[in-house]
C-alpha cells in the first residue's frame, strides 16, 4: 500500500523528519530533507531479528518508513510526569545499552567496530506495553561502545533545566551510570565534538558541556 494513499495525522516534528500515524494504526516516519530512509529500515529489521526493542518495520519507500505504532509515553515525558521515577529510568536506559552491546553491528553501516545508536536518550525510548523501545536510528554507525554511552550520559546532563527538574534529573544520570561501564568518560571529549557539532547550542548548555569534559578528565 503507498503511505500516501492513506489519511494521516501528524504526531511529531523533528528537525528532519516528520511522524504521522495513520489511519490503518501504523506509523510513518517521513524525511523532510530528502534522505532516503531505506538503510534506516534495513537496520531495524536487522536489530528486530536480534531481539533488540525496535518498532517492526512494515513498509519503506524512499523518503518514507511505515513502521509498528508502539503505544506509550517517551521515557522523557514518562520523567516529566513521575520524576521520582528517575533513578529506575536511568537503570533501564542503561539496560538498553548492554542490549546494544550483545549485538553484533551490521557491515552495511559505516565506520568500524560496535553498533553504534548516537542519540540514545530518554526522548528516543517509547516506554511501550512490553517495555522500552528505542527508536529513531537516523544517526547509527559503527565505532567504540563507549562513544554511545557518553553521548547519552551527555545528553542528559547538560539540557537547560528549570531548577525544580534537576533533582531528577541527577537521579537519572546516577542510576544510569550505576549500568554502564563507567569507562566511557573516556569517549566524553569525542562526544562533547559530536554533540556540540550537531546544532546551536545555548551557552548555558556549552559551558556545561565543558564542565562535565573536564571532570571526566580528572
Amino acid at each position: 500500500m503507498d503511505p500516501r494513499n492513506v489519511a494521516h495525522r501528524l504526531l511529531a516534528s523533528g528537525r528532519e523528519a516528520d511522524v504521522f500515524l495513520r489511519s490503518d494504526g501504523l506509523l510513518v516516519k517521513r524525511s523532510r530533507v530528502g534522505r532516503d530512509l531505506e538503510p534506516e529500515a534495513l537496520l531495524m529489521r536487522h536489530l528486530h531479528a536480534r531481539g533488540i526493542p525496535v518498532p517492526r518495520v512494515h513498509d519503506v519507500a524512499g523518503t518514507d518508513l511505515v513502521m509498528e505504532y508502539v503505544p506509550g509515553p517517551r521515557m522523557s515525558q514518562e520523567l516529566d510526569a513521575k520524576p521520582w521515577r528517575a533513578g529506575a529510568l536511568g537503570r533501564e536506559l542503561a539496560d538498553l545499552h548492554r542490549c546494544l552491546d550483545a549485538v553484533e553491528a551490521p557491515d552495511f553501516l559505516p565506520g568500524e567496530g560496535c553498533l553504534l545508536h548516537l542519540d540514545l536518550h530518554p526522548g528516543n525510548v517509547v516506554l511501550g506495553p512490553a517495555g522500552p523501545v528505542v527508536v529513531d536510528w537516523a544517526c547509527a554507525q559503527r565505532g567504540d561502545r563507549r562513544l554511545d554511552v557518553a553521548l547519552s550520559w551527555l545528553a542528559m546532563a547538560v539540557a537547560p533545566l528549570k531548577p525544580f527538574k534537576r533533582l531528577a534529573r541527577s537521579r537519572l544520570v546516577r542510576g544510569f551510570l550505576s549500568g554502564v561501564d563507567r569507562e566511557a568518560r573516556r569517549a566524553m571529549p569525542a562526544a562533547a565534538e559530536i554533540r556540540l557539532a550537531r546544532h546551536t547550542r545555548d551557552p548555558i548548555e556549552v559551558r556545561a558541556v565543558r564542565r562535565l569534559v573536564e571532570s571526566c578528565s580528572d
